[in-house]
């Protein structure tokens, strides 16, 4: 496949295109499973080749976009200018090379800059919780999900900044707080990845566009958790533990702290926590995509370059030696690294065990019917 990303980077809507892009990376999203993303943010190597004084300040907007595969512009990050600075590459007696680096920032920076908190809150599930946050942000919202899972109970004023509450509720219902390209923030529930696969299966990347010496597979005792005290409602407690777990590794305890209001969803949780981390797995830990490689194909080219966390992914044919058998799961956290004619996407991805949750009916569509089953099926009482 021949592609040219054509990468252009606008700052307070000058475009820097005509400027030699010295490289360019961006990051976005998390780490682990366990956590919640951090803000994304871009740095920007741009080459003074005429000694101009560019006048960048703090806050400038800041794009960045490359061409699909039909040459169509993809915004890849969306942010504000938190630094500039200046070196003088080389120097002579005619004229000076300097290299200014920008880093820009995403908008959850955003939203740390920014308290509330400051009135009591009612009893409420995690989608009112949540789009109470981010309006009082003032970020532009994606998306946030409904309908509401778990039910918080209600508090008395405390103010924090945005961000910090924001991830704190999101973290206490199994969700995550997210940003898109084009800077927005959402957020994700509990449920919103085992619908996606559900309408969407995931996205196949075959190992034959991934720089084979990047895959890493990892299995560590930090994922491990066997013995579990969850506080929920007017500090209440509930208790989950794995014998076996605690037999096999030693234990491995643990206290969390939520605000739920239901005492079924505070055990549930628990139990959960438990089940999902009791016995340590290898995942798949990371990967690099070279989106140029003459393997790549239009479509999927296409598919990665609107990458977000939370993309169901798929890959078969992996080293045994690195994992064993296919690998579903879903997409944590990526970086785009760009030069002038080469673009690499490096992938954090978790197993599709830590999210994929048990069907509510509440997430079922009303449009759903039985398919394949003979009218004439009768009900049998085995007892």
């Amino acid at each position: 496949m021949s592609w040219n990303p054509n990468p252009t980077v606008t700052i307070d809507s000058v475009d820097f295109t005509g400027e030699a892009l010295n490289g360019v990376t961006i990051t976005m999203g998390r780490n682990s499973v366990w956590d919640q993303p951090r803000a994304g943010y871009c740095t920007i190597d741009l080459v003074n080749l005429n000694d101009s004084n560019w006048n960048l300040n703090i806050n400038d907007p800041v794009t960045v976009v490359v061409d699909d595969s039909a040459g169509n512009p993809i915004t890849l990050f969306s942010g504000k200018l938190v630094s500039s600075s200046s070196r003088v590459d080389f120097g002579g007696s005619t004229a000076d090379v300097v290299i200014t680096t920008v880093t820009a920032i995403g908008p959850m920076a955003e939203m740390s800059r920014v308290n509330t908190g400051g009135t009591s809150w009612p009893k409420e599930y995690d989608d009112d919780r949540l789009d109470r946050i981010l309006l009082a942000s003032g970020v532009t919202i994606d998306v946030v999900d409904t309908p509401g899972v778990y039910e918080f109970t209600s508090v008395t004023p405390d103010v924090s900044d945005c961000y910090t509450l924001a991830t704190k509720y999101a973290q206490m219902a199994f969700g995550y707080i997210y940003e898109t390209a084009d800077g927005k923030v959402g957020y994700a529930n509990e449920s919103r990845r085992t619908l996606d696969v559900a309408a969407n299966g995931y996205l196949s990347i075959p190992t034959n566009v991934i720089l084979g010496r990047s895959i890493s597979s990892e299995l560590s005792f930090k994922d491990l958790l066997n013995d579990l005290r969850l506080i929920w409602k007017n500090n209440q407690v509930k208790t989950a533990s794995s014998p076996g777990s605690i037999t096999t590794y030693g234990e491995a305890a643990a206290t969390i702290t939520t605000e739920l209001e239901d005492s079924a969803q505070a055990q549930n949780q628990a139990d959960r926590y438990v089940a999902l981390r009791a016995n340590p797995q290898t995942n798949l830990n990371s990967f690099t995509v070279q989106l140029d490689a003459s393997t790549m194909t239009n479509s999927l080219l296409d598919d990665l370059l609107v990458i977000e966390m939370g993309l169901p992914i798929q890959i078969t044919n992996l080293p045994t030696g690195v994992l064993s058998g296919a690998f579903d799961g879903f997409v944590e956290g990526h970086s785009f690294i760009i030069n002038r004619n080469q673009v690499q996407l490096n992938v954090v991805a978790t197993d599709a065990t830590f999210s994929i949750t048990p069907t509510r009916w509440q997430d079922v569509s009303a449009s759903l019917i039985w398919s394949g089953v003979t009218p004439t099926l009768q009900w049998q009482n085995y007892e």
